[in-house]
């Protein structure tokens, strides 16, 4: 049943389906602090900006235009992790970052619904994942491409002054930068870090060229064969670490040290989103020009290059919040009329912003940039039933691509192609057990 919302025309009816524990209610976070001053709780995953400052800069300025709402910021160093245990709880703040591996069938339980989709789309981008049934449950704080963080200056000093555009060509640029300079690791990894290997599974849309990709995905019962999309990407990851191109030791690896090696020339190249190149630029003071954001090294049938543009982290907000008015002020200033996206190196979620300055390098390029398509209505929680069924982690969690290093560089006895079989015959299981064929 259909019922408005202070947000609009669109949602659906919340009957709660959690089994809550022995917990006050969201509102124990969050209330007044003196009379006329409500206060939310926004949970986010940006420690870096608690730590140096920029959060408290934004509440301020959120604060001249808005001073009844005061806002208290709570941050998750591992976001998805933390929030799945606190949203096993109602209390997991007012506004929030919307975890990526919560199926959209279960948006209604945890999430307020902003709106409808198709009247919201006239205004931002990137709405297709946050939303079940045409009703939006999240809007994105940024849109990013990703691709490859990389410092050029290591490549031109190897003698290499085009970005390679197919995977041999990248492998073997690598291979010469590592011989040019032993010292340089030529691809970092991020092995332990957590998270940031799932951005391997995100250059999927750019490595296709499709903007169908993850739906055929979810409906394809062998898609890590030789010569598809994911396992050209996953043969890339096992050719580097296999070949000694990657860091001495992944199981170590520390992802801020890795930004500043990034920065000055220690490491030529990692696999991220372009958020990162405003903070390793950061870094990288003097030489920022060095830092370019380039596509995965592949190029499609066509002759073009494609590169993958989604959603960052979307706000939502918490269905059980008693502040839901405030908090949806504090999310619509942070996507219209904050500097959050362009601070982060992301395009911006409204229509018709300016490209960030990390990606205009690959769109002079010609690359092209390349948003996916909504998932047909009724199977829009269908490559998430699916990928959650295999326990295969695809954009969601690391342990997998842990596996592919581990094979490469010696520490089990698995070769690739028996990864490879493992993983398409557990797809296959689960697109049966999803179907219940």
């Amino acid at each position: 049943m259909r019922r408005n919302t202070i947000f609009g025309k669109a949602g659906l009816t919340i009957a709660s389906l959690l089994v809550l524990a022995a917990c006050g209610s969201a509102a124990s976070e969050s209330g007044s602090n003196e009379e006329g001053v409500e206060t939310i709780t926004f949970i986010n995953h940006k420690t870096d900006w608690e730590e140096n400052g920029k959060w408290d800069e934004y509440m301020a300025a959120f604060n001249e235009k808005y001073p009844d709402i005061k806002v208290e910021i709570e941050t998750m160093t591992d976001y998805a992790g933390q929030m799945k245990t606190r949203m096993n709880t109602e209390e997991y703040g007012d506004l929030l970052m919307l975890p990526a591996d919560i199926s959209p069938t279960d948006f209604e339980l945890f999430f307020e619904p902003l709106g409808d989709k198709t009247e919201l789309s006239e205004t931002y981008m990137g709405l297709n994942d946050r939303s079940f049934e045409g009703v939006q449950y999240g809007i994105p704080t940024q849109l990013n491409a990703t691709g490859m963080a990389v410092n050029m200056k290591v490549f031109e000093d190897a003698g290499i002054t085009e970005f390679p555009k197919t995977p041999e060509a990248f492998v073997a640029a690598l291979e010469t930068i590592k011989e040019s300079n032993p010292e340089v690791t030529p691809l970092y990894t991020n092995y332990s870090a957590g998270w940031t290997l799932s951005n391997w599974d995100f250059t999927r849309t750019g490595v296709s060229g499709d903007p169908d990709v993850t739906t055929k995905m979810a409906e394809d019962s062998a898609p890590f064969e030789v010569g598809d999309t994911m396992n050209t990407i996953y043969d890339v990851l096992f050719q580097v670490a296999e070949k000694g191109l990657i860091e001495e030791d992944p199981t170590t690896s520390d992802w801020e040290q890795s930004k500043l090696d990034l920065a000055n020339g220690n490491v030529a190249v990692m696999v991220l989103g372009s958020w990162a190149v405003p903070q390793i630029q950061e870094l990288a003071e003097g030489h920022e020009e060095d830092i370019t954001f380039q596509t995965f090294p592949v190029t499609a049938a066509d002759g073009k290059q494609y590169m993958g543009v989604g959603g960052d982290y979307n706000l939502a907000i918490n269905v059980n919040s008693e502040h839901k008015e405030a908090a949806r002020t504090l999310l619509d200033w942070l996507i219209n009329e904050s500097d959050y996206a362009v601070d982060n190196g992301g395009l911006q979620a409204v229509k018709g912003g300016d490209y960030p300055a990390s990606l205009k390098a690959s769109q002079e390029a010609g690359v092209v940039l390349l948003e996916e398509n909504a998932a047909p209505e009724g199977k829009e929680s269908l490559f998430s039933d699916v990928n959650n069924m295999s326990e295969l982690g695809v954009g969601a969690t690391d342990l997998e691509k842990q596996r592919i290093i581990d094979a490469a560089i010696g520490n089990t006895n698995e070769t690739f192609e028996e990864i490879m079989e493992d993983f398409n015959a557990r797809w296959a299981d689960a697109i049966k057990e999803v179907s219940g064929n």
